[in-house]
C-alpha cells in the first residue's frame, strides 16, 4: 500500500540520491500519519523514535520560555523532514514540533532508519549536508537576533521564506498565504505590534506590498537591512 508514496520520497533530498528499488525498500518500512492543523506532534524532552516526511501540509519547530512565549526556530513544508537528531544521537527531542496546517507525514522508526543508513552510506552524508545548512540557517538567524533591527529581522525572515518557497516574477517575490504577524513576530523575537509597525515601515519605503496575508517582496531594495 505504502508504494504508491515511493514518488513523494524521491522528491525529498534526503532520499533523493537513491535507486527506484531502495525507494521502494523504504515506503515498505514507512507508515502513514495525518494530523489536523495545530497539532502537536512532539513535544520537546519527549523520547523520540521516528523521522517524519512531509508529504503535504506545514510544521513550525518552535521552543517555549518559563513565561509560555513561543519562539519559532523553523518552518518545515511539503517534501521537508523533521526528527533525525533523536534517532541519531537517541537523546530527547530538542524542541516541539505543531502542525500549521491539515498534514500528512510519511514515518520511519528508528530500527529501520538505522538500518537503512548502514545499507545506504549516502542517507548518512546527505543528513549530514541537512543539518549543516540547518545549523547555518540558525547562525544566520543568531546573527540576525544580535544586529539587526526589529525591521531588518522582518524583511531578511520575509526574504528567507521567500527563497524557499515564494514566486519570483522578474524583481519581485511573492509569498502567498503568507505568516501571520504573530508568527513574523515568534520566529524574529520581537512582539505582535512591534512587527505590525515594522512591516507598515517596509511598506513605506517600498520594500514591501502586503495584500491581507499575501507579501510581494522587491529584494533590489533590501538596503533597508
Amino acid at each position: 500500500m505504502m508504494r504508491q508514496y515511493a514518488g513523494n520520497l524521491k522528491s525529498v533530498t534526503l532520499f533523493s540520491i537513491l535507486r527506484d528499488d531502495e525507494i521502494q525498500a523504504i515506503s515498505r518500512i514507512a507508515t502513514l500519519k495525518n494530523y489536523d492543523k495545530n497539532s502537536i506532534v512532539f513535544q520537546e524532552d519527549e523520547i523520540g523514535d521516528s523521522l517524519y516526511v512531509i508529504l503535504s501540509g506545514k510544521v513550525k519547530i518552535s521552543l517555549f520560555d518559563e513565561e509560555g512565549k513561543e519562539y519559532i526556530l523553523d518552518v518545515i513544508r511539503k517534501d521537508g523532514f523533521f526528527g533525525e537528531l533523536s534517532l541519531i544521537d537517541e537523546l530527547p527531542r530538542s524542541a516541539n514540533v505543531i502542525t500549521t496546517e491539515n498534514s500528512e507525514f510519511l514515518v520511519i522508526h528508528r530500527r529501520d532508519f538505522i538500518r537503512l543508513l548502514l545499507e545506504n552510506p549516502a542517507i548518512s552524508i546527505s543528513i549530514l549536508k541537512t543539518l549543516s545548512r540547518r545549523l547555518r540557517s540558525a547562525d544566520e538567524r543568531i546573527k540576525g537576533l544580535a544586529f539587526l533591527s526589529v525591521e531588518g529581522r522582518v524583511l531578511k525572515y520575509l526574504l528567507d521564506i521567500g527563497e524557499q518557497s515564494g514566486l519570483r516574477l522578474k524583481n519581485h517575490i511573492i509569498i502567498g498565504n503568507g505568516p501571520t504577524q504573530i508568527e513574523i513576530a515568534n520566529s524574529c523575537g520581537s512582539t505582535r505590534e512591534t512587527v505590525s509597525r515594522s512591516i507598515k515601515s517596509l511598506i513605506r519605503k517600498g520594500d514591501i506590498s502586503v495584500r491581507k496575508r499575501q507579501y510581494t517582496l522587491h529584494p533590489s531594495s533590501d538596503e533597508s537591512i
